[in-house]
């Protein structure tokens, strides 16, 4: 068995297609199939059941793919750290960030760390809070940034508040609150809402209508969804307005025909914190800590 093997396993249980395959590998068909074949020969199991019109794992072929792709994936883990440290890099920090992470000015907070600390590399991820919190708890992150979340104030982590951002109204341009310099709860009286909450963006919107419900404010919401550029689609579209955190702002600043408005009455504003475990760290871990701790007081 070798790393080339494993690559061929990999590719074709993914295209079940042999021609495909040797197309994605740069080899020859026939090349493929021999390589299928000698595995088997080594391993006296058939890892794909192939027909003239199709191919498919076996149990034997599924259980091999899931082991292929995690060897693989070392393998290459192994390499870049092997180089990363070839490199003169004393060591690596990783980070996964939710979006709009740049309005808490956290990038340029890595860039004047950087030209400090200029042997500490990084590696930044992006992704959905949630996912970026059970990542964090998997150990796939070393830090994560991610708006405030439920059980975030807890023993289980170690946490920094990069800011605070205020709800804001936002709709088309041509909507009447566009002529409004502050909005009351009772202009949002029989409006379309868009409705956004969900694992991607959290569940920012709660606080909105609950003051809604206790307003006796009659609030349509017509839309529902869990992905922020959709709200964004419908309201360029004119289709209704919604509330959001002000860091959105930024996503559709001078691109689109979105206009914002802030709401007199004080709703909860949703923080953004950078988030790790609390266990000994590594010294590049404890000074950017330390670093992002002083940059924030």
């Amino acid at each position: 068995m070798n790393q080339r093997q494993l690559e061929i396993v990999k590719t074709l249980a993914e295209t079940l297609n042999f021609t495909k395959t040797a197309e994605l590998l740069f080899l020859s068909q026939t090349t493929v199939t021999l390589q299928i074949h000698n595995l088997e020969e080594e391993l006296q199991v058939r890892l794909f059941d192939r027909t003239s019109r199709s191919v498919k794992l076996t149990p034997a072929g599924q259980t091999f793919y899931e082991g292929a792709k995690k060897i693989l994936a070392l393998m290459q883990k192994t390499a870049d750290e092997t180089t990363f440290v070839g490199q003169g890099f004393v060591d690596m920090i990783k980070i996964g960030f939710a979006d709009e992470v740049n309005a808490t000015r956290f990038s340029a907070m890595i860039r004047l760390f950087s030209a400090e600390y200029p042997k500490i590399q990084f590696r930044i991820y992006g992704g959905y809070p949630e996912d970026l919190i059970n990542q964090l708890l998997s150990d796939q992150y070393d830090l994560i940034l991610v708006p405030s979340f439920s059980g975030l104030k807890t023993k289980k982590w170690r946490y920094c508040r990069l800011g605070s951002f205020r709800s804001v109204a936002a709709f088309h341009k041509t909507h009447s609150f566009a002529k409004k310099r502050r909005l009351k709860l009772s202009d949002f009286d029989g409006e379309n809402y868009i409705y956004i909450s969900g694992s991607n963006i959290m569940d920012f919107t709660g606080d909105f209508m609950h003051r809604i419900d206790q307003a006796g404010v009659n609030l349509n919401v017509f839309a529902r969804t869990d992905n922020i550029d959709a709200a964004f689609f419908m309201l360029d579209a004119g289709l209704g307005v919604t509330v959001l955190p002000e860091y959105f702002i930024g996503r559709f600043a001078g691109t689109s025909d979105i206009k914002t408005c802030p709401i007199s009455e004080d709703l909860k504003a949703t923080d953004f914190y950078a988030v790790w475990k609390p266990k000994k760290q590594e010294r590049s871990m404890e000074q950017l800590i330390t670093y992002i701790e002083n940059y924030y007081k």
